[in-house]
């Protein structure tokens, strides 16, 4: 069963889902190129944030598909 939630409410949650893919698309080629040139501390650094945006899209994601 849907919850439901106010327009603005959807807009906020949709808008996050929306800066969360755009910081993937970002840190994505970043990760790439500390692969090759930057030291491993700051590979695993980009490497976390990635992973949590990911982590946190999927749960955006998640409650977007719960809420009506």
């Amino acid at each position: 069963m849907k919850t439901k939630i106010s327009v603005g409410d959807k807009s906020y949650l949709e808008n996050a889902l929306e800066i969360n893919e755009e910081m993937q698309a970002l840190l994505a080629p970043l990760l790439k190129l500390a692969e090759e040139d930057i030291d491993t501390d700051v590979y695993l650094k980009l490497r976390a944030a990635h992973r949590l945006s990911m982590c946190q899209y999927r749960d955006l994601n998640a409650l977007n598909n719960n809420f009506e």
